[in-house]
């Protein structure tokens, strides 16, 4: 017997029974985490022994107002209700963006040759409609559509930010995205610890920069930032003087900075840039043009707790 104001329900993917309240309208498994859409104004449910064995009829009506869609990462097919716009598979966990006004899926040979050929014209074409988010927690990745605000870390289950952030006034609020960060002329970000997938600096930056892609520098002055990514870039029109220092694998200096870069891969020098400092790396080059002023140490570099400055043996 069914609760006071509450009805039996089953779940349609894996058959669970669970209950839930009279005026819900949804719901997910408690078994399989299925997402459930139930209808409005359902009476209580029939006994139990009509769910043990459900008819034809009603699994047909189960999928009422739903559409199967398939994973494009690994094929697995699944039913969604009409209204969704994204979901994760249920067989490998993967992010999926649904289409706003989605027909009845097709039959899965169908669905796979479809898929198939627009991966093909993509691939021909060099369109890249995925990115790889990465967790600021642990080592964990997913690849995600580029249109996607957010995901979950496949391996510690963090919550992952994928939004974009554009600042154009004082900030001082904490930032921390998998998405691009931009800081406008007239920007001023002020953080302890700032964590984002790439950047682009024109403004004030104070604080720790931790980026897990590419910062480009394009700000003239004096910036109280420390800066760590894989890649920075220091524009043609920067002139910028780093108080703190620059960590990342590598340097390509367009501009003109002064202060301390250590890479654990190589720095270079364009004909148009100019650099005054100390460098730390393990490949050095000046192209004809480039000016360098300072000290040079060359060897296989490392960052060693406290963020001083090791080589390898």
């Amino acid at each position: 017997m069914a609760a006071k104001g509450r009805i039996e329900i089953q779940c349609p993917h894996c058959g669970n029974l669970q209950l839930e309240p009279e005026l819900a309208q949804s719901t997910n498994c408690r078994k399989c985490g299925g997402y459930i859409q139930l209808e409005k104004g359902r009476q209580s449910a029939a006994p139990h022994e009509a769910h043990l064995y459900p008819s034809a009829f009603q699994k047909v009506e189960d999928a009422k107002g739903r559409v199967e869609i398939q994973c494009p990462h690994c094929g697995n097919l699944q039913l969604e209700a009409e209204a969704a716009k994204s979901t994760y598979c249920r067989k490998c966990s993967s992010y999926i963006q649904l289409e706003k006004s989605r027909k009845p899926a097709a039959s899965p040979e169908s669905q796979r040759k479809s898929t198939s050929v627009i991966q093909e014209l993509q691939g021909l074409f060099g369109v890249q409609r995925t990115l790889v988010a990465r967790c600021f927690e642990c080592a964990g990745e997913r690849e995600v559509p580029k249109s996607a605000t957010s995901t979950l870390c496949p391996k510690c289950g963090a919550y992952i930010d994928l939004q974009d952030y554009k600042i154009s006034s004082i900030y001082t609020r904490s930032i921390r995205t998998g998405g691009r960060l931009i800081v406008t002329g007239k920007g001023d970000l002020i953080g302890r610890r700032t964590f984002c997938g790439s950047a682009e600096i024109q403004g004030s930056l104070r604080g720790i920069l931790i980026c897990t892609g590419a910062v480009r520098i394009k700000f003239k002055g004096k910036m109280s930032a420390s800066i760590e990514a894989k890649t920075v870039y220091i524009e043609k029109k920067c002139d910028v003087e780093m108080v703190h220092p620059i960590r990342a694998e590598s340097v390509e200096i367009e501009g003109a900075i002064s202060g301390r870069i250590i890479a654990t891969r190589k720095v270079v020098i364009h004909q148009t840039g100019r650099l005054t400092g100390t460098v730390s790396a393990l490949g050095f080059t000046v192209e004809k043009g480039g000016c360098f002023l300072g000290e040079l140490s060359i060897g296989n570099v490392t960052l060693t707790e406290g963020g001083k400055v090791g080589e390898k043996p």
